[in-house]
């Protein structure tokens, strides 16, 4: 065999790191790679049927194969991300709500440089966006889309009554109690499910109060504005609801309206998407009107969500691609956006005036004016304490201790109990 000379290795490694370079694919790893991603059951079903027909495009326009897996996002989901977490294993991206990056900072890779190419070219994340993905100076998720909670009605049925589309919440006690004498009772869930949380918190607001001062330490859920909250559900659930929102799941105020039991209910549009989708006989009756108000103005939830990595999965630059591939191309955000009918709302300030939008004169009352929006547990600063008290369903647990019989005082004085445990642990 011939002896290879220093110099002649040396180039002939150079010729092979050259080669490399230039395909951007190593020689141990030329196969297809493949990148998992685990997110929610959209309540705008069509939303979830393009993201796969987005996923195959992705595919075949990179080479990288992509398995998606929907679940439920109660509790099977917060389950799966703390088995991922436990075994180091399972999927590659997943999607999370609300605080939940605050929640498992740890764990997520730091994604700041994507966040600043989305910045780039649709400007800045909305506020509610920072509030729960930018963690502690650190983009820990990419903000995805929003989804913002509205008042849903039976406008055929407020037309046939003379009701008055309500303003306040004070408003709605009002008509509520014709609805309920009508056999359209109010829905608004009094139960462990996030739903309870997006009423409960503009309520709250509302009125002045708060479950934990901006500080993020400080527990205020013991106050006059709380009392002025609770008492408002206790008169709500005797004279306008049924029992049953004890134990309604996220999807029941949806289906009451949709089935043409409740007459008003507090949700994002997706209600009213579903019963046009499947073409109800409810869908032409059901319309929106703007958040309603409190002694202290008007407030209203807003749902984040993003797309995480997490710090174990051996495919994040693929993944990576995967994110560029769904939010940074325009045109394709642009269809996923349209496909879930206002649902899914941009989360950049550019995108605010999405055409989406202009799509159903029913939307209109999505452009909010007037409106603060925040994300659960405002004002404090997202944290992972914050999203604990979301997790436990500490506000809605109260409320329903207050309409099953607890006194107002005891019932407060539970909560505040809880979340102080919470922010001293």
């Amino acid at each position: 065999m011939a002896s290879m000379t220093r110099r002649t290795f040396v180039a002939s490694g150079t010729a092979g790191l050259a080669g490399i370079l230039a395909s951007r694919v190593a020689p141990a790893v030329g196969q297809t790679r493949e990148i998992s991603y685990l997110c929610w059951n959209n309540f705008a079903p069509a939303s979830d049927k393009k993201l796969g027909e987005i996923a195959q495009r992705f595919t075949k326009d990179t080479g990288i194969k992509i398995k998606i897996d929907h679940i439920s996002h109660m509790g099977p989901q917060q389950t799966k991300y703390a088995s991922e977490v436990q075994t180091q294993a399972g999927h590659d991206l997943v999607e999370m709500r609300m605080h939940f990056p605050w929640l498992y900072e740890p764990q997520l890779v730091d994604i700041s440089d994507v966040v600043g190419e989305l910045e780039k070219k649709y400007g800045k994340a909305i506020p509610s966006a920072y509030e729960c993905g930018h963690v502690n100076g650190v983009w820990r998720a990419v903000p995805q889309y929003h989804g913002m909670f509205v008042a849903t009605y039976r406008e055929d049925l407020f037309k046939k009554a003379s009701l008055k589309v309500p303003d306040t919440w004070e408003d709605l006690y009002v008509v509520g109690k014709e609805l309920k004498k009508m056999g359209n009772p109010v829905g608004i869930p009094i139960s462990q499910n996030y739903d309870s949380i997006s009423t409960a918190g503009p309520v709250l607001w509302s009125f002045g109060g708060m479950e934990v001062d901006k500080d993020g330490k400080t527990v205020r859920i013991n106050s006059p504005a709380t009392v002025q909250t609770v008492e408002w559900y206790k008169r709500m659930f005797r004279d306008c609801m049924e029992p049953e929102v004890l134990s309604w799941s996220d999807a029941s105020n949806n289906e009451s309206i949709q089935q043409g039991k409740a007459g008003w209910i507090h949700n994002p549009v997706s209600a009213y998407i579903v019963a046009k989708q499947r073409k109800l006989v409810t869908a032409d009756g059901i319309n929106h009107h703007r958040s309603l108000a409190g002694p202290h103005g008007r407030h209203e939830t807003d749902t984040p969500r993003f797309i995480g990595i997490w710090k174990f999965s051996k495919n994040i630059e693929p993944a990576k691609e995967w994110i560029r591939y769904l939010l940074g191309k325009r045109e394709v955000y642009d269809e996923y956006i349209m496909s879930g009918d206002a649902f899914n709302l941009p989360a950049y300030e550019k995108l605010q005036d999405h055409p989406v939008l202009r799509t159903d004169a029913k939307y209109v009352a999505l452009k909010g004016e007037g409106v603060q929006y925040h994300a659960y547990g405002w004002p404090a600063p997202g944290s992972e304490k914050v999203q604990l008290i979301t997790n436990t369903y500490l506000l809605p647990n109260m409320l329903a201790k207050a309409v099953t019989g607890t006194s107002t005082k005891d019932a407060i004085a539970w909560a505040e109990n809880e979340m102080r445990k919470i922010l001293a642990g």
